[in-house]
């Protein structure tokens, strides 16, 4: 098994990515316990129903990746209902959606108690939260067209394929996830994500390597529901490919 992830890997690069050089931030979305709040308005957040309180329902990583692509939401805000659906598909190479996200877990006290569990490692659940997130904005990077005029897809998680826990994360060292699109169908992807946390015992990039897991998404017209053809990946179009 890690044979065959290390055939795919596709993080290792030789020439800098802008995207991968500037991860996505993420900052801890409730205020910390160990400094002092602002007195409590009695007609303002106190009354919100509580699904609208920040880093209650949505983890933080959520919130800076909804940020990230908040740019192209507002690309597509702008295509009529009744804009035609993609006809030509233009290629794309996996540096275009390869994307990463930083957790500053020793600089944040409260990002870290947001993500630990009773034995100082990180929840699963709540990273594997995190990984769904991170794996659509890479289908949807991938899958937005340049033309907006045309309709935008609807992407949709059908599946992990393959989850593989290399070693325990503790929550007191920072975190980095990387994700790339690496297999592109008629109209499914697979992207792939790494979990990298170094340590001080070992220099060898793949010993940070502590968490690996496969997701696959599909495309589905926004008008009809029916299944949609997504952009294809350059250099290959039906098979796994891995970046050199």
């Amino acid at each position: 098994m890690a044979q065959r992830f290390t055939q795919r890997r596709i993080f290792s690069s030789s020439k800098s990515d802008p995207i991968a050089s500037n991860p996505v931030n993420v900052v801890s979305t409730v205020n910390s316990p160990l400094e002092g709040s602002a007195p409590l308005d009695a007609g303002s957040s106190i009354r919100k129903p509580i699904s609208l309180w920040p880093g209650m329902y949505h983890s933080p990583v959520t919130n800076a990746l909804w940020e990230a692509r908040s740019s192209i939401f507002e690309r597509l805000s702008d295509v009529p209902e009744n804009a035609p659906r993609q006809s030509e598909l233009v290629t794309k190479s996996p540096s275009k959606s390869r994307t990463s996200v930083l957790y500053k877990f020793s600089d944040d006290y409260i990002l870290r108690e947001q993500y630990r569990n009773p034995w100082n490692e990180i929840r699963l659940g709540k990273l594997l939260e995190d990984l769904d997130a991170l794996a659509g904005t890479i289908s949807f990077k991938h899958c937005s067209s340049e033309d907006s005029s045309t309709r935008p897809l609807i992407l949709v998680t059908a599946s992990v394929d393959k989850m593989v826990l290399r070693k325990p994360i503790p929550v007191d060292t920072d975190l980095t996830i990387l994700g790339a699109v690496t297999w592109v169908g008629r109209s499914s992807m697979e992207i792939q994500l790494e979990v990298m946390q170094s340590s001080k015992e070992t220099s060898d990039p793949s010993e940070a390597v502590a968490l690996t897991a496969n997701f696959t998404f599909v495309a589905r017209d926004s008008k009809t529901g029916k299944s949609a053809i997504i952009i294809i990946l350059s250099r290959n179009r039906k098979r796994k490919i891995a970046l050199e």
